[in-house]
């Protein structure tokens, strides 16, 4: 295997130089940016909705976690009744921001083209 080091079997070649330099630093930033991205820490409880023939509400809480958070909610309603064949059919996205721990409770109200039998909540983070 080119990584592993033929002086020292069952050990890893370390780079050095400047290549080696590069790679260290590329993988700090990359490690860094991880630990900020990815899904934010939001807890979705007490989901409720309804669906009729041209609109969809929903109630639904939003707790967050250990730390503020900008949140972009998406409340989506979906047609069909398989996955392979489901659609969106509806959608309310809203910005929000959350302190560490603090709840809030929404109602959303989406207009749908045809007659929607599933609603989802999605919580991301607002870049």
């Amino acid at each position: 295997m080119p990584d592993r080091d033929p002086d020292q079997p069952g050990h890893r070649r370390l780079l050095r130089g400047p290549a080696g330099g590069a790679l260290l630093l590329v993988a700090a930033m990359l490690s860094v940016a991880g630990c900020d991205g990815g899904d934010p820490r939001v807890a979705v409880d007490e989901l409720n909705w309804a669906c009729g023939q041209a609109r969809c509400t929903a109630t639904f809480r939003l707790t967050a976690d250990k730390r503020d958070e900008r949140l972009l909610v998406l409340v989506r309603a979906y047609a069909g009744d398989r996955v392979a064949s489901r659609e969106v059919v509806g959608e309310h996205k809203e910005r929000l921001a959350l302190g560490a721990g603090q709840s809030r409770r929404m109602s959303v109200t989406l207009e749908t083209r045809p007659t929607a039998n599933r609603v989802r909540v999605i919580v991301q983070r607002d870049r």
